[in-house]
């Protein structure tokens, strides 16, 4: 029975040392292993002369202008605090559980002819894009 049980516990032991051994990371499969490739002498490091460093910022195919990211979308509610119809600005106050946020945010063209049915205490919900308000519906 204890000749058993220290197989059993070897085997354990043995299993989990494959466990480790797969959770390395493996290569690439377009690019081969390191260890693959064979032993190539080191060349020294030849030092770069300032007649031919050049800033990579010169050279015009290096700069490559990023598209801007894509404006944040999202929906939030909460309670209209106040409404500066003038500059197009409401004031939400959301409450939550552990923390509670007064956000001021800009209306946007297509939302501002809903906001004349919003008055200070209702509860809507808005759907924002960065920091302007796409859509604003009021709840109660």
């Amino acid at each position: 029975m204890k000749k058993l049980a220290i197989v059993l516990i070897g085997i354990i032991f043995a299993l989990s040392l494959t466990g480790i051994g797969l959770a390395q990371q493996k290569a690439e499969p377009g690019k081969p292993a390191e260890a693959a490739k064979p032993s190539e002498p080191a060349k020294p490091a030849e030092p770069a002369k300032p007649e031919e460093a050049k800033p990579e910022a010169a050279k015009p195919e290096a700069v490559k202008k990023e598209a801007p990211p894509k404006p944040v979308v999202y929906r939030m509610g909460g309670s209209v605090v106040s409404i500066d119809a003038a500059a197009k600005k409401v004031t939400i106050k959301q409450d939550s559980v552990k923390k509670q946020k007064k956000v001021t945010l800009t209306v946007g063209k297509k939302a501002a002819k809903d906001l004349a049915g919003i008055n200070v205490g209702d509860v809507v919900n808005i759907w924002v894009t960065g920091k302007t308000i796409t859509s604003i519906t009021k709840i109660f």
